[in-house]
């Protein structure tokens, strides 16, 4: 039952990724209101790219911690969230991402005149897809991780605790008579 849990953390961690970077992508499209582009510099100033790639993340950490916790809180018994399993499909579908990034900006040469802050903070573009966003579905993992972890520690545990040999001795098992003295 435990490889299982541990295939389902796995798996939901690489869907989740792919899903974030989806939604990111679609995001990215939308954009902040018009009357902000004017008050910040223009549409292509670094407040603008920054603040969207900061509401963007913020976003995508909202997403990530429900998800996230669904998939590592224990049900009924005391198991232990998978929340490495977890962080390691995040990180191997965001190393697909990264991968799949470097080939398509080597094959369109228009990629190399965007600037820098474009690359490195737009969900949209190669090779990073955003570089806020992996921080803010890792950010959501790791708190909804601690809340997992804190919601095990109040369930009861699955083992049958067991004394040892030595208090039997010093502790005569119980058997239900009420002493006369």
């Amino acid at each position: 039952m435990r490889a299982a849990r541990k295939t389902v953390a796995f798996f939901s961690g690489l869907l989740l990724y792919a899903f974030a970077a989806g939604l990111a992508a679609g995001l990215s499209g939308v954009g902040l209101p018009r009357a902000w582009y004017a008050a910040m510099g223009g549409r292509n100033s670094l407040q603008v790219m920054l603040s969207e790639a900061a509401v963007i993340a913020l976003l995508l950490l909202l997403l990530t911690l429900p998800w996230a916790y669904f998939t590592l809180r224990p049900a009924r018994r005391r198991h232990r969230p998978y929340v490495g399993w977890l962080m390691a499909g995040i990180g191997l579908a965001w190393a697909g991402l990264l991968v799949f990034g470097a080939f398509n900006f080597a094959l369109k040469p228009r990629a190399y005149s965007a600037p820098l802050q474009t690359m490195l903070l737009s969900s949209s573009a190669a090779p990073l897809y955003g570089g806020l966003n992996i921080l803010g579905v890792l950010a959501g993992a790791a708190l909804a991780g601690r809340l997992a972890k804190r919601r095990q520690q109040n369930l009861p545990s699955s083992r049958v605790k067991r004394s040892a040999p030595g208090d039997q001795a010093q502790n005569p098992p119980d058997t239900g008579t009420v002493p006369l003295g």
